[in-house]
């Protein structure tokens, strides 16, 4: 996929935003897939982890977590099909305020194709592979 200035300024702009980002506790949702994998299978485990995200303690962190889980979940089934370079999935709730919600998610496809898959819940959202 090749990109034009325009493309190019907006993907660094989203990168920069994202990296400023700091979430109070691990709540923040990054997930890669790479080109040629089963969109679906990772929507599915990002499913699952909702499981596993009602055992955190902390009632806040735990309605972020599960929130971003349910966000990036639906944004892997929004897009239905891997595009040609893979796609990275971030969301969280980006709030400075605590106890306010600004649920967010964002898909980026990415200019050069994705060679690895991931899925990682931190307190950064994690834009370099």
């Amino acid at each position: 996929m090749a990109m034009n200035a325009a493309q190019k300024y907006e993907l660094e702009e989203t990168v920069k935003e994202l990296e400023n980002y700091r979430g109070r506790h691990t709540e923040f949702i990054s997930v890669l897939v790479p080109a040629g994998f089963n969109i679906n299978q990772v929507a599915k485990q990002i499913d699952d982890e909702k499981g596993t995200a009602t055992n955190i303690k902390s009632n806040n962190t735990r309605k972020n977590v599960i929130n971003a889980l349910e966000k990036a979940s639906r944004k892997l089934r929004e897009i239905g099909r891997t595009p040609e370079n893979g796609v990275a999935v971030f969301a969280g709730n980006v709030s400075d305020v605590e106890g306010k919600e600004d649920l967010r998610v964002w898909a980026i496809e990415p200019p050069k194709p994705l060679k690895i898959r991931l899925y990682r819940c931190d307190q950064t959202f994690v834009v370099e592979p």
